[in-house]
């Protein structure tokens, strides 16, 4: 699939009132990152690994990058080392955003499907006419399936059956995946450079709806405006030391980059093993005027970990920014609160607690209460950050539990 233009219906701008590059209106949203490989049961989860991402802003000149160690996730296999970036650059005829994922080889399904290097590229460009294009990009070297060669430069969406010996066909890879659309006046281009989908039973140690994405990056273009919104919150979240998800984000909600409300829900939480709560919320807010800004609550109740170590009647985690007219530091707020949060063998403990305070807990391990970081357009809250010193169930020494986030951000 070529590159694609796409004019927006309007008047034409006359010769003599040229735009210039630098003077073209768009906002920017991208990501690119190496493996993200789930299962529809929530049974399994890695990645998204090596996550560069730019997202709201009007701003050329932006960057961002991420590198991610080699990776072996039990029955799917093994994922090389990524590189990522993304980056907003003005051109000669308008503004762009590109997004490139490296991995460096890979071995799926006990050897089925082995590649060597395998390259991502996504770019969206918006010249001065207001048209739209962009181009997708993917080549994967050495790729064998089933121990047959396949070409490294793949033709768009390309399917092949995957077929296992003596048990027939299971599902299906995708190579080189692409999209380009116009969505509410936007434009965004993707790129999957290799999927594997299990839809039938027969691999052993993978359910069906596995689902293998290597090579992901993304670039956007969003309708212009006078803020952009970024951020979100959760309850609760695992990641065990090798970096997979043990217990995936609980009442999940992000920030629209456009503003709006979004919210989520849970009537309770429970990471097996380790913690339990009550019900728990987040809700996320951004508005334009009289000035940009975005708020994200998250509430939970009753919070229990290991039988009472830790406990709380009540943790709320809110964070709000605000951009005044012109500025380019955004203000940020930190209105979090613990209510009666009592830790085992510890003295009583403020509902205010002092941001970015450490405790080491016996029997779990280094505890970061209120932990804040701030950056000149964002802030993230966690209001309890736990790194296991020992193995608990599931969950083996280095391992982390975030319980009550909350990120705010807006910028230009």
């Amino acid at each position: 699939m070529g590159a694609l233009t796409l004019g927006l219906v309007g008047s034409v701008t006359p010769a003599f009132a040229a735009t210039t590059p630098a003077q073209v209106a768009t906002g920017f949203s991208g990501t690119a990152y190496g493996s993200y490989i789930f299962n529809t049961d929530k049974t399994l989860t890695s990645g998204p690994t090596a996550n560069s991402a730019i997202s709201c802003t009007g701003a050329t000149g932006k960057t961002s990058t991420n590198t991610a160690a080699a990776l072996t996730v039990p029955a799917v296999g093994n994922v090389g080392a990524a590189t990522t970036s993304v980056k907003t650059l003005l051109t000669a005829t308008g503004k762009r955003i590109e997004s490139k994922s490296t991995i460096d080889g890979t071995k799926l399904l006990g050897g089925l499907v082995t590649a060597g290097v395998i390259t991502s590229e996504s770019s969206a460009d918006k010249g001065t006419t207001g048209a739209f294009s962009g181009t997708n990009k993917t080549t994967i070297a050495d790729l064998k399936v089933l121990g047959v060669t396949v070409g490294a430069n793949p033709g768009a969406n390309t399917v092949l059956d995957l077929s296992v010996p003596l048990v027939g066909s299971v599902g299906k890879i995708t190579l080189n995946g692409q999209e380009k659309r116009l969505v509410n006046g936007g434009y965004q281009v993707s790129t999957t450079a290799l999927r594997v989908e299990v839809l039938k039973a027969g691999l052993a140690g993978i359910p069906v709806g596995t689902d293998i994405r290597l090579g992901v990056s993304t670039a956007n273009h969003t309708p212009a405006q006078s803020g952009y919104f970024a951020g979100g919150g959760f309850s609760t979240k695992a990641i065990l030391a090798n970096g997979l998800l043990n217990s995936g984000p609980t009442a999940l909600a992000y920030v629209r980059c456009g503003g709006g409300t979004t919210s989520a829900n849970v009537a309770g939480v429970n990471i097996p093993g380790l913690a339990t709560a009550g019900a728990a919320s987040t809700t996320t807010n951004g508005v334009l005027t009289p000035q940009p800004k975005s708020t994200v609550t998250n509430t939970i109740a009753g919070l229990n970990v290991l039988n009472g170590l830790i406990q709380a009647d009540a943790i709320k985690a809110e964070t709000s920014a605000t951009l005044a007219a012109g500025a380019t530091t955004a203000t940020v707020t930190d209105t979090s609160t613990f209510t009666n949060l009592r830790i085992k063998g510890l003295p009583a403990i403020n509902a205010n607690v002092a941001p970015n305070t450490v405790v080491q807990v016996a029997g779990l391990g280094q505890v970061t209460l209120h932990k804040v970081s701030k950056s000149s357009t964002a802030i993230i809250v966690t209001m309890i950050d736990v790194v296991i010193s020992q193995p608990i169930g599931a969950l083996p020494t280095g391992s982390r539990i975030q319980i009550g986030y909350s990120n705010s951000g807006v910028g230009l």
